[in-house]
């Protein structure tokens, strides 16, 4: 389950951010702003969407 208080950060940053941010992307920097221990985690998360586009 994803947690709120992180969904809500994700959403702020994208709007901040613009149009060029997708939601994953900002979801994983939220989420590692607060739990910087989680870095392999959030990094194997997008690693799979590059590997999707290959």
């Amino acid at each position: 389950m994803l947690a709120p208080r992180t969904t809500w950060r994700a959403r702020r940053l994208a709007a901040d951010f613009g149009e060029g941010m997708d939601a994953r992307t900002a979801w994983v920097m939220a989420r590692l702003a607060g739990h910087p221990d989680e870095r392999g985690y959030a990094m194997g998360h997008l690693d799979e969407d590059r590997r999707a586009a290959d």
